[in-house]
């Protein structure tokens, strides 16, 4: 009876189910698997994946991944980004909301790499995956919807020799489902729920799958509308031109506007709202070669500030204070082909995929009326400074990337006790990003319009920018790889297997642009600031090079236990600065690197109702990538390499089916990091013995569910309870705090019957404010919280 249809709930939930339901490797061949499971009432879910870049049983697969099935995830409600990682142990997140965020896996983590507003930084850490299309985007991740999922993967330690350089810390893969050639199907999910003091939150999703000619043609259409309801509040406040400005010198204006955000006011500010489809169409050409072409386009529309400030806020009112508009507009195109075949005894995969985002958007700067030291320069009379005009500050953001990729691989009979499976990788990539920072106050302080800096790199078409922006990035960067990679497996015995893999990488990296600032000149040359063509030239376009390795062992020691060891390396490409030259500023950063060592156990009892997982390892992180404004060195944000870490760690599962009617579920996670080493850098880091960011010490989770049998009706009743430890938010000194530890309770009862299901829940029962990230963007420290208490219902069908 486990394996019945059984509703639970959200993010927490999900997080458990993808810590626990993926259970032990079972150390025996597939068919003792079977036969197992066909013996057992009890019997813990069996899950298909391709972490291996074969197809297997995850219970026979010696790495640290957690899976969880598309029936769980309809059933969860699994939506968003925040729902594939958050909760997860040893799996943590900063950000400023949806489409701005990145993860970290393990502690592997130096803090944010991208810059908030600028847009420039380094590779994430984590590599995110659609099916076999790579979708990792510095500082923004693409935000999919988990609409008519099949599963989602995640690969913990380095996966570097099979999914590349963003693969460091680990890897997530949201595996779609796809065209059914000999049925017909439909099925679809509608909600909605109230937040405490928030909104109404909505969702609706549907999909249906087309054999158009059976056995060999066939589409699928899923198709989405969700909105997620804000929950702080845009309060009302005034501003001017604070005295404590360093730019004032000493000076104290005559008069200093004073402006109110009225026309901003507004509650519930923070909304987010996904809408979109995929079509999927699959050609069985015969009984050796199929073709799989998808196209996913999706809209992301923002509203408000995702972060709050708690200077303003308390537990129960969370407030932010903004004097522009704040909102952004996220649109994702993603078109991805597969050939599958068999050539000579050999399997042959054809990946392809090609990708257009746009971003636009806008948001609140006025905090940096603080602490810009040019800020009265801009704002004021010149040169004595007795008037200064409106201090309100804002962004204007927009951002392009268009990317293809290319993968052809093959694989040997994976029966055979030699095996092997390599390729060809091949990624290129390009970035353009324009911010415009408009100071409102420029234009009565007489400044003239900015125009680009003659000879250096634009993403506009060379005239003048619009009144009052007194500052643009302006920059196109470009990435372009070609990889060799391999795994090599042999069957030493029936009961150990000895893998080894590597990837050959070349990259192809260049930065181009320009940061640039206005003057009190009129005409094409009121243009100043840092000619980043200039700076760069000889060293830009330049080729990162090396090779990282990877082996494992994996003993079988019966048929219920198996215990493996890897060793594995992963890296992050480097980048260049923008202010290269400037207060000693590198042109340059470099690669930073980790090595990992892994030992893993997975084993089932009591005739597979019970599964204990887990493994213990040790990271060497070196050359951490850090990014940095400080005003004592630059004016501009720049990236530095600040140190070494270790880090190390255990983590484990626990899943047991007590009865027909009872499931208990369990994770851990422990994180101890310490940064070990710090070289010259400009960098003003955190001393040796610091924890690294987002690298909690302790993290568990515990829960059960309880199935019930109402006359012709199905019941599920869950509970799940989640503590994080403290962890600090930053590498660098300035602006490091160590964010407090938080719980959260989330409760759930469902009900069902043939192929209907309606689920009510309450999210973050107990209402508790969790502080999941922090940093200060613009001068405002501010902090992303997690959901206040969450009431709703879910209905879905299929047919």
């Amino acid at each position: 009876m486990y394996q019945t249809n059984r509703p639970v709930k959200t993010a927490l939930t999900m997080a458990i189910a993808l810590a626990l339901s993926n259970g032990a490797v079972q150390a025996q061949e597939k068919s003792q698997l079977e036969e197992k499971e066909t013996k057992s009432e009890r019997q813990l879910e069996k899950i298909v994946i391709t972490s291996t870049r074969r197809s297997e049983n995850q219970q026979v697969v010696p790495i640290a991944v957690q899976a969880i099935s598309g029936d769980k995830l309809q059933q969860l409600g699994i939506d968003s980004f925040e729902d594939y990682i958050a909760f997860l142990p040893g799996v943590t997140s900063d950000g400023q909301g949806p489409g701005k965020q990145e993860t970290y896996i393990r502690g592997v983590s130096a803090g944010r790499a991208a810059v908030r507003i600028s847009g420039i930084g380094g590779e994430p850490s984590v590599a995110f995956y659609l099916d076999e299309a790579p979708i990792t985007t510095p500082g923004r991740n693409i935000d999919l919807y988990a609409a008519d999922l099949q599963r989602v993967e995640v690969l913990k330690g380095p996966q570097g020799t099979l999914f590349g350089a963003s693969s460091q810390a680990g890897t997530v893969r949201l595996i779609t489902n796809k065209p059914e050639l000999d049925r017909f199907s439909a099925g679809g999910e509608i909600g909605m729920s109230s937040t405490k003091n928030g909104g109404m939150s909505n969702k609706s999703e549907g999909f249906v799958n087309i054999p158009v000619v059976e056995d060999t043609f066939a589409l699928r259409l899923a198709g989405y509308s969700s909105t997620d309801a804000g929950f702080i509040d845009n309060v009302l406040a005034t501003n001017s031109l604070p005295l404590t400005n360093p730019g004032l010198g000493g000076r104290v204006p005559e008069i200093r506007q004073e402006v109110t955000n009225s026309t901003f006011v507004e509650d519930d500010y923070n909304e987010a709202t996904h809408r979109g489809m995929r079509v999927s169409a699959l050609w069985q050409i015969n009984d050796d070669w199929d073709v799989l072409v998808q196209h996913t386009s999706q809209q992301l529309d923002t509203e408000g500030s995702f972060e709050y400030d708690p200077t303003i806020s308390d537990d129960d009112d969370l407030n932010v204070a903004t004097f522009s508009p704040t909102k952004g507009d996220d649109e994702v195109n993603l078109t991805q082909w597969t050939v599958n075949g068999m050539l000579g005894g050999l399997e042959v995969i054809y990946n392809g995929s090609f990708t257009d985002r746009t971003f636009q958007g806008q948001s609140d700067y006025t905090g940096y009326v603080d602490v810009g030291p040019f800020v009265p320069y801009y704002i004021c009379t010149y040169p004595a400074y007795d008037e200064c005009f409106s201090p309100v500050m804002t962004t204007t953001e927009k951002f392009e990337t268009e990317r293809a990729v290319h993968e052809i691989r093959f694989a040997t009979n994976e029966d055979d006790r030699f095996r092997a499976i390599g390729g060809v990788f091949y990624d290129d990539q390009q970035l353009n990003f324009l911010t415009d920072f408009t100071y409102a106050g420029s234009i009565e302080a007489g400044f003239s319009p900015n125009f680009p800096i003659p000879g250096a790199f634009t993403n506009t078409d060379g005239s003048a920018r619009p009144a009052g922006v007194t500052f643009v990035n302006d920059f196109q960067s470009d990435r372009e790889e070609i990889s060799i990679f391999g795994e090599l497996a042999y069957d030493v015995t029936d009961d150990v297997t000895v893998t080894v893999g590597a990837r050959r990488y070349e990259i192809d990296i260049g930065l181009m642009g320009q940061s640039s600032f206005g003057q009190r000149a009129a005409g094409p040359e009121a243009n100043g600031g840092s000619n980043v063509d200039a700076r760069l030239e000889g060293l830009s376009p330049a080729t990162l090079s090396g090779t990282i390795f990877k082996g494992n062992v994996r003993w079988k020691m019966n048929a219920d236990a198996m215990f493996y060891g890897t060793y594995s390396e992963g890296f992050r490409g480097g980048g260049f600065n923008r202010a290269a030259g400037i207060g000693g500023i590198p042109a340059t950063f470099d690669t930073d690197d980790v090595v990992s060592l892994e030992f893993g156990w997975k084993t089932s009892w009591l005739d597979n109702s019970l599964r204990f997982n887990g493994a213990i390892y040790n990271v060497d992180f070196s050359d951490l990538q850090q990014g940095i404004l400080d005003f004592s060195i630059a004016n501009t944000s720049f990236f530095d390499n600040v140190g070494t870490a270790e880090i190390n760690g255990l983590e484990f599962e626990l899943d047991w089916a007590a009865n027909d009617f009872l499931d208990v579920f369990g994770s851990f996670s422990y994180i101890d990091s310490e940064l070990t080493e710090i070289p010259e850098t400009l960098v003003n880091i955190a001393p040796v013995g610091s924890s690294l960011p987002y690298a909690p010490e302790y993290e568990a989770v515990i829960g059960a569910r309880f199935y019930q049998d109402i006359g012709e009706f199905s019941a599920v009743y869950q509970g799940v309870y989640k503590w994080v430890d403290s962890r600090f938010n930053s590498l660098a000194a300035n602006g490091r705090v160590e964010l407090p530890s938080y719980n959260q309770l989330n409760l759930s009862a469902s009900i069902s019957k043939d192929d209907w299901r309606a689920t009510f829940f309450i999210d973050n029962a107990t209402d508790s404010l969790g502080q999941v990230a922090a940093g200060s963007a613009d001068n405002v420290f501010r902090v992303s919280p997690t959901r206040p208490r969450t009431a709703g219902v879910r209905v879905s069908f299929a047919y």
